[in-house]
């Protein structure tokens, strides 16, 4: 287990409520929507995931970063920063999930129905064969790659447990009842009114080109 205070990882623990289902980039003779039973959860999905939590949960934290036209506010930028864009990469590694020891995963199928709104009654040729993946509970990491700067890291560490902790729902079928979760961070940190405080600051710093100074108080003079 990583420790807190080397910042090298943040270790999350997944506790699954309900199946879920991720689906596989291949098919499988007789299933209509297949899950990959040797990467289940994978890695990008989990980033994934924890990006869009991310872009929504601090938007709340801020409520002035909105998206305006073609510009992204802070909470975008905050984002792009902690999770890499198409011009800047990302710091962080993922995992992809794997159960806890002495758990695996476990396949089963599920069917699903369309329901025709007029008659409300099944659709013909709407019938959908699924698998879905359970286990009582895994563990992924977020590993840093690159270097950070001590006060960015803080920060960077803050929105991953924001965006881990906020996470509740994996794959699809979420409003079929699949891919129900709960996340906790392996170290016991939760998202607090410190923790909250310091992405409100993060959210409110000005841009500066020395991203390692982006904590540091104004010059003289310029207050």
């Amino acid at each position: 287990m990583t420790s807190r205070g080397d910042g090298r990882s943040v270790r999350f623990r997944i506790v699954f409520h309900t199946p879920f289902r991720v689906g596989a980039s291949s098919s499988r003779d007789g299933v209509d929507a297949a899950a990959d039973h040797v990467d289940p959860l994978p890695a990008d999905h989990l980033k994934g995931v924890m990006r869009a939590t991310a872009r929504n949960l601090l938007r709340l934290v801020h409520s002035g970063s909105q998206v305006e036209g073609n510009r992204a506010g802070p909470a975008e930028t905050l984002v792009e920063e902690v999770f890499g864009s198409t011009s800047r990469p990302c710091p962080w590694s993922w995992t992809s999930a794997a159960p806890q020891a002495g758990q695996e995963w476990v396949f089963t199928e599920r069917h699903r129905v369309s329901i025709d709104p007029n008659t409300h009654s099944a659709l013909k040729d709407h019938l959908v064969l699924g698998e879905q993946v359970w286990a009582p509970s895994a563990g992924f990491d977020v590993s840093r790659i690159e270097w950070l700067e001590p006060d960015e890291l803080a920060l960077h560490r803050d929105v991953l447990l924001l965006a881990g902790t906020g996470l509740h729902a994996l794959g699809g079928w979420s409003r079929r009842g699949l891919g129900w979760v709960g996340v906790s961070a392996v170290d016991g940190r939760v998202v607090d009114a410190g923790v909250i405080s310091r992405l409100r600051a993060g959210l409110l710093r000005d841009e500066v080109p020395d991203r390692s100074g982006f904590l540091s108080p104004p010059p003289e003079g310029a207050r």
